[in-house]
């Protein structure tokens, strides 16, 4: 699904709202990872090519390590700011996210009477800032993707700096394009013939595990609860850090939905993964789910049919039991621990 003013309108509002901008500010959600963090980058190479005249400013509510090490890697470190305030602007962009509760403390930023651009792959949630521009494609599997679709409706050309930065955000959350479309495909040839480079986006995302996410999904296996729910597996744990990765491992184990909640002063960062079979045979969207969970305990979620996280000011415990409730009442399946 694609959200905006109309097919013909898109490119036409998204030119006049940068060209009017003398101040834009670009920025993307909490803990950024490797698809938020390229994407705002091009996105700045995009609005200067647009408006060569404005100031333009990228900062993010922080970069988690890959994103971190991928952008050391591709020495763009400089043009992006990690900060907890937004400078005054023009126009704000939200890269790889569409939910103002999901950018921390630059949401006390974002004023009603500026101009907003979203540019994701997430569904519309209900945390949207009213009246913005939305270019969401949820059926792409990166906003380096729907950059990439954007480039071409513009007959922009990325320079091989920025074809090999939107590659590499492409294959990022498509876990190697192990997901995608045909349009995925076409676009990746697109990049592929601007100068990127395959085996050097692998490579650049070829990092080793560090000892802390090495210890942080052992001991989530250590620690994990079972579930079953009518013929699946769900496996639920908890970690100090490294929530996500753990998630992950679960269901390489063999869970077919597993969730591992980190809890930190007073807040709990639930981040819940599932097989594609479990997705595909159950209708199940995670995103949805998070997003649901998250408003019914004064929290915020959301995230894709098969990975997704939510913040929420409970205990684990809390939060573990409010998902697995959720997801029994979604299925009309029974919830029973394994013992």
């Amino acid at each position: 699904m694609i959200v905006y003013g109309g097919e013909f309108l898109k490119e036409v509002l998204l030119i006049k709202m940068v060209r009017g901008a003398s101040r834009i500010v670009i920025t993307s959600h909490q803990n950024s990872d490797v698809d938020a963090v390229l994407s705002c980058y091009v996105a700045k190479r995009i609005v200067n090519e647009l408006n060569g005249r404005a100031t333009v400013d990228v900062i993010t509510p922080g970069m988690n390590l890959q994103a971190r090490r991928v952008a050391e890697s591709l020495g763009i470190t400089i043009e992006i700011v990690e900060g907890n305030a937004l400078p005054q602007y023009d126009l704000c962009l939200l890269l790889d996210v569409n939910n103002l509760a999901h950018i921390g403390s630059l949401k006390d930023y974002v004023v009603s009477d500026k101009p907003v651009v979203i540019i994701d792959h997430h569904r519309p949630s209900i945390g949207m800032p009213p009246n913005a521009l939305s270019i969401i494609d949820d059926d792409a599997v990166a906003t380096a993707e729907v950059l990439c679709d954007i480039m071409i409706s513009l007959g922009l050309k990325p320079s091989k700096k920025e074809a090999q930065c939107l590659l590499i955000g492409i294959l990022s959350d498509s876990r190697r394009l192990m997901i995608g479309t045909e349009k995925t495909l076409r676009d990746v040839a697109f990049l592929l013939s601007h100068g990127a480079s395959l085996s050097e986006a692998v490579a650049t995302l070829s990092m080793p595990m560090s000892y802390s996410e090495k210890v942080a999904r052992l001991k989530a296996s250590q620690r994990v609860s079972l579930y079953s729910l009518g013929q699946w597996i769900v496996a639920v744990s908890n970690v100090g850090s490294y929530e996500a990765s753990a998630a992950r491992a679960l269901v390489d184990l063999g869970a077919d939905l597993a969730a591992v909640c980190n809890e930190l002063n007073g807040e709990v960062r639930l981040c819940a993964r599932a097989g594609e079979d479990f997705v595909k045979s159950t209708g199940l969207h995670l995103g949805e789910e998070l997003e649901r969970l998250g408003s019914m305990m004064s929290g915020s979620g959301g995230g894709h049919a098969s990975a997704a996280c939510a913040t929420i000011p409970r205990r684990c415990s809390e939060v573990i039991e409010g998902f697995l409730a959720l997801v029994s009442n979604k299925l009309k399946l029974p919830i029973k621990k394994i013992d």
